[in-house]
């Protein structure tokens, strides 16, 4: 009895040794990465090895057995044929096969195995086959009960699996050592003290991991908690001018994350700073679905920040909680835009004169003209309809859009006469892509006030809807081009006189369906007239 408790003293100080090394392996941040229940495969091969190293290292520092009793000794180089090696190498293939799997503990058994294998003795057989068996075994119950790992109860069952791991090798060595007279009084001899110990090794090891587990769901409860209070404070923020909104979130994360220096770029190139940059850093991208990468904000610390898997899911919860935010409020505001495009729509024309003259017009003609009356009552019907129905949509297509033009020219030639003339140039492929409401017919109808309206002679009005390339690209381009009377640089770069709310509406929702800074491309002489471009994607 003595010969076994000073055996199984022996042993947990070889266990304690070895759980104290791999828990302070665990806490590298690759293996905390492979460990996770997520199980990220990029580690993996670190993790095996690690593992494997583990286990061999348990039957190096493990103690020989041999004429029924044992020698303490701090490393074996090899095993005689009538000796035996007690250690703790169940630990780590056990250990292995709980946090990483069938896979895992299958092949750290083997190299386990094969290489206790080498070391010979009248038991070599045995413990070569017993680590793979119990990798299977480990990786087999690591499936079974993997919520229950998660858990405080892990422990208990860590040990029940260190237990059964043990109790096999035992198995093995009684059914397949010879004399089995020699493997019977190993087997008293080691069984219960490695047993014990190695069950409590591998229970001892879960202690400490659910410890760390803990700890890191106590830190990860505080990253959330900064992630939302940051996410309440930008917010409201986001209604700002984007460049007024990206300067105060920069000031915002720089006073909460603790750092020393926030920047904002967009494009590779800074739009705001504040503070200073140093050799580390960590990005938080603003990206929206659909259009290119709005921007990010790169945190710059005086230090390196710790690498750890909260900190990481905290950095990049931030970023899609400002995303969202950027997403949400710029969606709320093409929701305005669309309705002040709309209203504005109606406004310019169904406004009392523009009534007037429509149903001026209709009345001469009732009694000259009876079917083009008709035609005009049934053009400002379905210019009124569309109208309204495309105000409930973000996006239309390119079909709709020119249906919508051609009721309101219509109701407008029919004032005008010979006056103005209008030609279409129209590839029909395109006609189905998708664009804003209220983006042609606004341009049209500028063209009309602003252009041809003040032009002596004919005015002439012609769209274009072609497929060009942009940036190596093909894209629908489409062209509104009047022969009216034109605008000085001057005035085009304050647009006010010449495209008004209008056209900055346009501008600002062809700006965030497809991601250009200045989507229109205007270009106008004094007595020549306007050409006004854009791109749909």
């Amino acid at each position: 009895m003595l010969q076994l408790i000073q055996l199984f003293v022996d042993m947990m100080e070889r266990v304690g040794f070895l759980i104290a090394l791999a828990f302070a392996f665990s806490r590298s941040r690759w293996m905390r990465s492979y460990m996770s229940y997520q199980g990220d495969r990029t580690y993996q091969w670190r993790f095996l090895f690690f593992f494997s190293a583990y286990a061999i290292l348990a039957t190096y520092s493990g103690v020989t057995v041999s004429d029924y009793t044992y020698r303490p000794a701090p490393w074996i180089g090899e095993v005689s044929p009538t000796a035996a090696i007690a250690n703790a190498r169940t630990v780590g293939v056990v250990i292995a096969g709980l946090l990483g799997g069938v896979k895992s503990g299958f092949i750290v058994g083997i190299i386990a195995g094969v290489h206790r294998y080498s070391l010979g003795g009248f038991v070599a057989v045995a413990c070569m086959i017993a680590p793979i068996l119990q990798g299977i075994l480990a990786g087999l119950c690591r499936n079974a009960f993997k919520k229950r790992f998660r858990k405080i109860a892990s422990v208990q069952l860590a040990f029940l699996v260190g237990f059964m791991a043990e109790a096999l090798q035992m198995i093995l060595i009684l059914a397949l050592a010879k004399p089995w007279d020699d493997a019977f009084n190993l087997v008293s001899l080691i069984g219960l003290p490695q047993t014990l110990a190695n069950s409590v090794g591998v229970a001892l090891y879960f202690v400490l991991y659910n410890t760390m587990e803990r700890e890191e769901a106590r830190i990860g409860a505080e990253h959330a908690h900064q992630a939302l209070q940051i996410a309440d404070m930008t917010m409201p923020l986001w209604r700002l001018d984007f460049d007024k909104a990206v300067a105060e979130i920069s000031k915002v994360l720089n006073e909460e994350m603790k750092s020393v220096g926030v920047f904002f770029s967009k494009d590779g190139e800074s739009w705001v700073a504040e503070g200073r940059k140093t050799q580390h850093a960590n990005d938080l991208i603003i990206r929206v679905p659909n259009r290119p990468q709005v921007g990010q904000f790169r945190l710059y610390f005086e230090r390196e920040q710790d690498d750890n898997p909260s900190r990481r899911r905290m950095l990049s919860s931030l970023a899609e909680l400002l995303s969202q935010q950027y997403a949400f409020v710029e969606s709320d505001r093409q929701t305005q835009l669309l309705a002040d495009a709309e209203i504005r729509s109606l406004q310019a024309q169904m406004n009392p004169h523009f009534l007037f003259n429509v149903l001026n017009t209709v009345k001469s003609f009732i009694r000259t003209k009876p079917e083009e009356a008709r035609q005009m009552v049934m053009h400002l019907s379905k210019f009124l309809r569309k109208n309204m129905s495309h105000g409930n949509q973000r996006l239309i297509t390119i079909r709709d859009e020119y249906e919508l033009v051609m009721s309101y020219l219509s109701l407008i030639k029919s004032r005008l006469g010979d006056q103005m003339e209008f030609y279409a140039d129209i590839d029909e492929r395109l006609l189905d892509h998708a664009i804003p409401p209220f983006t042609i017919q606004p341009l049209i109808e500028n063209a009309i006030v602003h252009g041809i309206k003040n032009k002596p002679g004919i005015g002439v009005i012609r769209l274009s809807v072609k497929e060009e390339l942009d940036e190596g690209k093909l894209h629908a381009r489409i062209t509104v081009q009047d022969n009216g009377v034109g605008l000085e640089t001057a005035e085009l770069d304050n647009q006010s006189e010449h495209a008004g709310l209008a056209l900055r509406n346009i501008e600002q929702r062809l700006n965030y369906h497809y991601g250009k800074e200045h989507p229109l491309e205007i270009a106008s002489k004094p007595g020549e007239g306007t050409i006004i471009k854009f791109w749909v994607r």
